[in-house]
């Protein structure tokens, strides 16, 4: 009789997207394989494909978690930003965080916007995306044109990251006081 506890199946879910996501950020969607995924998370291929489906819905999935993390980040730094901090300032700080963290997140990404074209990502990709820009614009109250320009940090930022090019951008933190 096995002692040890079982893993819910949300978390080994959540195990599996984040080995995905690990993978996918490494590789990208077509040179990701999803017996590496499985092997990372200590899971079975068959088992991933019960959960998932196909590998596209597992990519589209791990996509999804992705975005949510971001979205989540998003709306905490907000909610618990000082009330000198701007709302696009606490979201700039947290996408600071956020870079940090993980950097193959961040070609998570890179890849997802590369790969848009694929019809089994692109309307995942679309909406995700589409779901952080309306966020940003819904949090912060700022203006299109201030969007445009938070995005247009984050993209360049998100690129020098994944290249560990950051030195270009100069001070992150002098461009998040803009805000």
């Amino acid at each position: 009789m096995a002692t040890g506890k079982r893993m819910k199946a949300a978390d080994r879910r959540i195990l599996i997207l984040e080995a995905a996501q690990e993978e996918y950020g490494r590789a990208g969607m077509h040179a990701t394989s999803v017996e590496v995924i499985a092997d990372r998370a200590g899971v079975s291929q068959p088992y991933i494909f019960r959960l998932f489906g196909t590998k596209n819905d597992l990519m589209a999935a791990v996509i999804e978690h992705h975005t949510a993390k971001l979205r989540q980040a998003f709306r905490d730094a907000v909610d618990q930003r000082d009330p000198e901090t701007s709302p696009l300032e606490a979201m700039a700080l947290a996408y600071l965080g956020f870079m940090n963290e993980d950097v193959n997140s961040l070609r998570c990404q890179l890849h997802t916007w590369a790969a848009a074209s694929d019809p089994a990502i692109k309307d995942v990709a679309q909406r995700t995306y589409r779901e952080i820009w309306e966020d940003i614009a819904e949090l912060s109250g700022a203006t299109a044109d201030e969007v445009r320009d938070f995005m247009g940090h984050g993209m360049l930022l998100t690129v020098l990251a994944s290249l560990d090019l950051t030195d270009l951008f100069g001070d992150p933190l002098a461009v998040v006081k803009e805000y």
